[in-house]
């Protein structure tokens, strides 16, 4: 037989019992006395009889009433205390954060980030999960996920977070030796370098807004942008890169080709779940990685 006992009755029955009646319950908690009846007779149903013996002038447990309020109270006590433990939890800005990211961003500017996170942060936890592959968040219990493109499952928030761009570079001996391209087409005629997932390079030309599409047919091939610009470091050929990489130190050694044509613009997006609900741990860090972008005020690469 199903049981209509409700966690929330058995609470107003301990209220009443511990306050000597309906009506010193109804001041004390604020609901109405006729409430707090129907929600005791509703108990009695659930439980298959009189829990209190009660008129205008007499008040008090049946022996049935005495038996639930004695097994109830320390469960309802031990009750309230965890949820006021994980209440404490939830809004505490401690814990661990299960992140996860492309490879090339956390190598460079979302590292930045991250540290300057911890930094403010010293109670949370990251554990970072870097992939270029897609990922089954619920799957791998992910709070947070940094992606370029839009994800298929619509019932994660999207927050864009910066433009991504990539460029064509290469060594200057290497364009010294091979001859500097004029054009995108010229490309097949050299040495190429290829990284996951920029399998397929997608060029559009500044002024004009024409669109360059081709599978470059490369020497190297690589899962990892970091060793895709080592190796056109090194000079043996030219590569494609997302602009972050060419930031700073990141530069050195490297040149520009075609700096009129670039990766087609990608929004790299913020993606978590229960925008309501969410702990305050994964609230901090949304508000700083938006925070620390916009304060930075960097072009999109």
């Amino acid at each position: 037989m199903k049981s209509n006992l409700s966690l929330d009755d058995l609470q107003i029955f301990q209220q009443v019992a511990q306050h000597g009646g309906i009506t010193a319950t109804a001041r004390a908690t604020g609901l109405p006395a006729a409430t707090l009846s129907r929600r005791l007779k509703q108990l009695e149903r659930a439980v298959g009889g009189r829990l209190l013996e009660r008129n205008a002038h007499h008040f008090a447990l049946t022996e049935l009433g005495e038996g639930y309020y004695q097994r109830c109270t320390p469960l309802l006590a031990e009750l309230r205390d965890i949820r006021q433990q994980l209440s404490e939890r939830h809004a505490r800005l401690s814990g661990c954060l299960r992140v996860t990211a492309p490879v090339g961003a956390a190598q460079n500017w979302l590292g930045q980030c991250f540290n300057a996170f911890l930094h403010q942060y010293p109670g949370i936890e990251l554990e970072l999960v870097l992939s270029n592959q897609i990922e089954d968040l619920v799957e791998q219990h992910i709070d947070a996920a940094f992606r370029v493109g839009e994800l298929r499952d619509s019932s994660w928030v999207a927050r864009p977070v910066r433009d991504s761009r990539v460029m064509l570079c290469a060594a200057p001996a290497y364009l010294q030796a091979c001859g500097l391209p004029s054009h995108p087409e010229q490309l097949r005629q050299h040495t190429l370098i290829a990284s996951y997932p920029l399998h397929e390079w997608w060029l559009e030309q500044a002024e004009s807004g024409a669109i360059f599409r081709f599978n470059p047919q490369a020497r190297l091939r690589v899962n990892d942008v970091a060793v895709a610009q080592d190796a056109a470091r090194a000079g043996l050929g030219i590569t494609l890169l997302p602009s972050y990489f060419l930031e700073g130190a990141g530069s050195a050694g490297l040149q520009v080709v075609l700096p009129d044509w670039r990766g087609i613009r990608r929004p790299l997006y913020l993606y978590y779940r229960d925008r309501g609900v969410m702990p305050a741990r994964l609230k901090a860090l949304i508000d700083f990685v938006m925070t620390w972008v916009r304060q930075r005020d960097e072009p999109a690469f």
